[in-house]
């Protein structure tokens, strides 16, 4: 992917779930000196706090003792990072359903903190990019299978070979200024009826009788 590094996160707003003081402490000294605005919340998580917010920090053992911190955390429109003080499985597996971009070891030290936030942001527009493009492919297979389907219609009606039935689609598509897809889904709707479509047909093939 093409995603640029970033390196500066002025004005950026991090919101810090249910981190201990120390931890507190380190990160909003820290990120206040990169130019961040930090929220930080520590209690039962009932509400979303005031956003929006770029990232989110929390920590994997505190965070989980409050509700709501999950869906805190996955309504995030941005990279997530976990303050890890535990290897046991049920932590790291809540960890891994967070989709976290990046960690930290607790207790925080400053070193490391900058290089986190750098490769959360690379990794996060990384997905975001890699999500777009699968929901742009998946867009396309609908749509061809839309326009497949509608070919094969129009095969069953006219009785026309599929190779002339697709043909007929780009003709009729172009003829009322519409795009190939969207006119094969108004076949399918029943918005254009076959008959003008076979009647396009025979205007085709009129035209093609006629002498130069």
């Amino acid at each position: 992917m093409s995603s640029a590094i970033r390196r500066n996160f002025r004005g950026h707003h991090a919101l810090i779930l249910c981190a201990l003081e120390q931890d507190r402490a380190v990160l909003v000294q820290l990120l206040g000196q990169l130019g961040m605005t930090t929220v930080i919340l520590d209690s039962r998580c009932d509400e979303m706090p005031d956003g929006p917010f770029d990232l989110v920090f929390f920590d994997d053992v505190a965070g989980r003792q409050f509700g709501g911190v999950e869906h805190l955390i996955d309504t995030i429109r941005g990279p997530s990072i976990a303050l890890i003080g535990s290897d046991a499985p049920s932590s790291v597996s809540w960890i891994i359903e967070r989709r976290v971009c990046g960690y930290l070891t607790k207790p925080l030290r400053k070193a490391g903190i900058l290089a986190s936030l750098i490769i959360a942001y690379h990794a996060f527009n990384e997905r975001c990019e890699t999500e777009q493009y699968l929901h742009r492919l998946e867009q396309q297979v609908r749509a061809r299978q839309i326009v497949c389907t509608a070919a094969i219609e129009i095969v069953k009606s006219i009785g026309i070979p599929v190779n002339d039935a697709f043909a007929l689609l780009r003709v009729a598509s172009m003829n009322r200024r519409l795009s190939l897809e969207d006119l094969a889904a108004m076949i399918l709707s029943g918005e254009i009826a076959l008959a003008a479509i076979r009647e396009e047909l025979g205007a085709i093939y009129r035209a093609k009788q006629k002498p130069g």
